[in-house]
């Protein structure tokens, strides 16, 4: 049935299941692709039946379907990563993930995860298409997944009837789960879903770990935060050592939520400006990510410290001067406090 369900979405996904099942009794190939025999293909309610399998939830949404009216997201600028709207969002999931690490809460498409591990993430671990697993390196990023031109909804109100243009009530949406993002690439909004994937980065396919499906509006900080967390409960793949993740990744809370996880990061910068970053100490952070001492010169990479995962700097002046008066190491974490 999911070989069936997967050619129909590489052939003819504009038809409908209905016209499928046409399509695979009038084209004897399109059911032996299938694994059916010729002439015994399933029905139209055996595909439905077997839809509803995969989703272990009573309601066929995970959102209410009776929502407030959706306004469309802040415009951002091409090219760029645009902030989360909510200050502080990225820090408070963080912290209560970390809290709640071992307790593994139950979505309703687990039955279609645990089917995607044994089937396919098993199978190319086998076959070495994933890397070497002991070292698991993978990377995060998020794209869109346009569903409709625009919201469909209806009012859940008289308010029309009475001569009321435009009203704050709830409205019935079709598609709950979607709603209206802003694509920085393309420079336009679209209706759908935020597609947050996780794939193998030391491996030459970058094959797909992990698949989740989130609102459009959402950040890509705030999709990844929940990611590593739900992929290494539901899968057994291996332990996650590094991961490559873009500048819309680069707040403290990421970080803390991978230093949690034992996770190596590797993470762009996120530059919104020339103007050097500001601590909570005398010491500054440029553009570049180089600490600025207080007499505004920038300081000199001094080692790796492996035990606290911190970069090692020393002050240029007193690196011209160690002798006599020894080495002043100043311990600067990667990407925020001093």
């Amino acid at each position: 049935m999911l070989r069936s369900y997967m050619l129909f979405l590489l052939t003819k996904p504009e038809i409908g299941v209905t016209a499928w099942v046409d399509e695979l009794y009038r084209v004897p190939l399109y059911a032996i692709l299938s694994g059916f025999v010729p002439g015994d293909v399933p029905g139209i309610g055996t595909f439905y039946d077997f839809f509803a399998r995969l989703w272990a939830a009573s309601k066929n949404n995970i959102r209410p379907r009776k929502q407030k009216r959706k306004r469309k997201p802040r415009r951002g600028k091409k090219g760029e990563k645009d902030p989360t709207t909510t200050p502080g969002r990225i820090k408070r999931l963080a912290n209560w993930m970390m809290r709640h690490m071992d307790k593994q809460k139950d979505l309703p498409m687990d039955r279609l995860f645990h089917f995607f591990q044994s089937q396919f993430l098993a199978v190319s671990a086998r076959l070495g298409l994933l890397g070497d697993i002991g070292t698991l390196g993978i990377a995060g990023d998020g794209t869109p997944v346009v569903t409709a031109a625009y919201p469909r909804s209806k009012p859940g109100c008289n308010c029309h009837a009475q001569g009321l243009a435009k009203c704050n009530h709830p409205r019935i949406y079709s598609q709950p789960n979607c709603n209206s993002g802003w694509d920085s690439a393309r420079e336009r909004y679209f209706n759908g879903y935020h597609l947050y994937t996780l794939t193998a980065a030391n491996s030459p396919y970058d094959l797909p770990l992990y698949p989740r499906l989130h609102p459009a509006s959402r950040h890509d900080a705030v999709s990844f935060v929940v990611s590593p967390v739900e992929f290494s409960q539901r899968f057994s793949l291996g332990m996650i050592d590094k991961i490559l993740l873009d500048a819309a990744h680069d707040a403290g809370p990421i970080y803390d939520l991978l230093i949690h996880q034992n996770i190596e990061p590797f993470i762009d910068l996120n530059v919104r400006g020339k103007k050097n970053l500001e601590t909570n100490c005398d010491i500054q952070i440029s553009p570049e990510g180089i600490p600025i001492c207080s007499a505004g010169k920038k300081m000199k990479r001094y080692g790796f410290d492996h035990s606290q995962k911190r970069h090692k700097w020393i002050c240029p002046i007193v690196s011209e001067y160690t002798e006599g008066f020894g080495k002043v190491e100043i311990y600067l974490q990667t990407t925020y406090g001093c």
